[in-house]
Order: structure tokens, then C-alpha cells, then sequence
């Protein structure tokens, strides 16, 4: 009776086992997400998936949650990979002419917030890209406003000037809406390049995150894989630099971008390009400073700073 019984005991214990080892987990631990803290004042970050890659060099590892600007280009993550380059990328060497983006405009107000009291991300962008252009006059180089106040081009004048030129353009995303769009004024930057070559461009913005009022800061985004990538990251990291030293408290935040996840402003352009998320229209505490004259003083001179050592180092 006893043989019996120990022999229940053992078949049932090799039972459990077996089953324990068929549905349990095989010697690795699970990943798992933190829940962020509504009242943290650090940025919200997502846990890596177990297909992470490592992020290029030079880049941070985490991952923001993405912006309302994000999103909304998040459709030209569809568009196929970098055209075959038919530009010179050394044509921006020698210039000392800078194309100047003044994010949105005219039917595109771009973001705004109630910390913003109606004011819109391209009234700010415009203020803060023409105060930039004095700086750079200051140090002797051309500043060219891509976005004016007055008028843009047509789609037919930029079509007219594509042909002419011989470039690459996506005529597919050309449309003749009256919203110089984001596409636009990039193949217009580069008609402007090709004609009379520029240095640089950079596409001041203002960011924007509802769902999380804390975060706040500038973010800096440049375009890892084309044809202008390692100047424009030399570009990135100076203005990142100089922004750090003007502002030792504020949250600076770098990424270079693979081609599909990149802005379209920093991918598609012929010269080295970053893209400026200055501050979060959202945070009341960056709100307040994008209206501060002393604070554009400064950021500026910074930018102009870093622009200026970017240039007299390139090669």
C-alpha cells in the first residue's frame, strides 16, 4: 500500500513538473513597461522591446513620447527611402549664406495652446527667425528667410523650377492647396540652394504635448542617412553645445533620425539641416518664455554662435 501510494506521489510531482516547464517561462524574465507618474516632471520614456536595435551613434536611447508635430508627419514614414543623390553635397562648402526656416505660416498656423493666448507656433517662429537673421548679418553672413510675410510660390512656380533645375522632386505630394507645406518649402529651399548655394538650414518650431504639460525643453533633429547627414550632425552638435552652455537647466534632447522617421525638413534637403523644437507651447513654464525678449536674446545668440563655429570649422 505504501509502494503504491509513493508511486502516486512521484507520478503526480513529475506531472507538475512537466507542466511547469511547458507553460512557465524558460529561464528569462519578462520586459515590462513603467507607468509614469502624472506628477513626475521628468520626460515620459517607453521601455525597449525585445527587437530593440542601438540608436546610431551619437543619438540618447530613450524614447520620447511622440510630439503632436511627430504625428503629424508620421505618414511620411510611408514614403519610400532617400532618392539616389543627383546634388552636389559639397555645395554648401564655402557659403556663407544662411537659409533660414520659419516653421509654418500663412493657411499653416502651426500649434498653439491656451498658455499662448491665442498666439500661434508661426507668428513665434517668424519673430524668432528674423532676430536670428540680425545676429547672423552681425557676423557677416547672408541670412535668407525661407518663409517671407507676404507671399510664397505657387506649386506650378516650384514645378517650373524643379523642371528647370533638373531635381528630384515627389510631384505626388505637390498640391495646390495655398499652404506652403512643409514638403514645399523644403523643395524650395533646395531651388534656392541649387541657384545660389547656402551653408545651412535650420527650421526653428515650437513644440507641442498636451497630455503631459510638464515636459518642456528645445529637442534638436537631424537626418542620419542622407546625402548631408555627417554635416549636418557636426551642425546639430554644435548648436546643442551652445545651447547647453546659454541654458545649463533646461532639458536639451538630440536625435538623429533613420530616414523613415525623419522630418521631412531635415530628409529631403540638399544642405545640412537640424530641425529646432525651441519649447513646449503645452508647459506653462516654456509658454511663458517663448514671449520673453531676454530669453530669444539669448537663444539666438546661441544658435547664431553655434552656426558661426559650425561654419568656420567645416570641411
Amino acid at each position: 500500500m505504501k509502494k503504491a501510494l509513493y508511486l502516486i506521489l512521484i507520478v503526480a510531482a513529475a506531472l507538475l513538473l512537466f507542466s511547469c516547464s511547458f507553460f512557465g517561462g524558460g529561464g528569462t524574465e519578462a520586459r515590462t513597461e513603467a507607468v509614469p507618474d502624472s506628477t513626475s516632471t521628468s520626460p515620459v520614456t517607453e521601455a525597449p522591446t525585445m527587437e530593440a536595435t542601438e540608436p546610431p551613434e551619437g543619438t540618447e536611447t530613450e524614447t520620447e513620447v511622440p510630439t503632436e508635430t511627430e504625428t503629424a508627419t508620421a505618414e511620411e514614414t510611408a514614403l519610400p527611402g532617400p532618392p539616389e543623390i543627383t546634388y552636389d553635397v559639397n555645395a554648401h562648402l564655402g557659403s556663407k549664406r544662411v537659409l533660414i526656416d520659419a516653421g509654418h505660416g500663412f493657411a499653416d498656423p502651426g500649434c498653439t495652446s491656451d498658455y499662448l493666448n491665442g498666439v500661434y507656433e508661426s507668428q513665434i517662429t517668424y519673430e524668432v527667425a528674423t532676430l536670428l537673421a540680425q545676429k547672423l548679418t552681425e557676423k557677416g553672413y547672408e541670412p535668407v528667410m525661407l518663409r517671407g510675410t507676404d507671399s510664397f510660390p505657387s506649386v506650378a512656380e516650384i514645378r517650373a523650377a524643379v523642371a528647370e533645375l533638373g531635381m528630384f522632386s515627389r510631384d505626388d505630394i505637390l498640391y495646390e492647396n495655398n499652404i506652403f507645406d512643409a514638403y514645399e518649402r523644403t523643395l524650395w529651399g533646395n531651388v534656392i540652394h541649387r541657384r545660389n548655394p547656402v551653408a545651412l538650414m535650420i527650421s526653428l518650431h515650437v513644440n507641442a504635448l498636451p497630455t503631459a504639460e510638464y515636459v518642456r525643453g528645445t529637442e534638436l533633429y537631424y537626418t542620419v542617412d542622407n546625402g548631408c547627414a555627417e554635416p549636418s550632425a557636426k551642425l546639430t552638435a554644435f548648436i546643442e553645445t551652445k545651447l547647453k552652455t546659454a541654458f545649463p537647466d533646461t532639458r536639451l534632447r538630440t536625435e538623429g533620425c533613420v530616414w523613415n522617421d525623419s522630418y521631412i525638413v531635415t530628409k529631403w534637403t540638399e544642405m545640412p539641416s537640424v530641425l529646432v523644437e525651441m519649447a513646449y507651447a503645452t508647459n506653462p513654464e516654456d509658454a511663458e518664455l517663448l514671449f520673453d525678449d531676454a530669453w530669444r536674446d539669448k537663444y539666438t545668440s546661441a544658435l547664431a554662435e553655434a552656426i558661426d563655429s559650425y561654419i568656420a570649422t567645416r570641411s
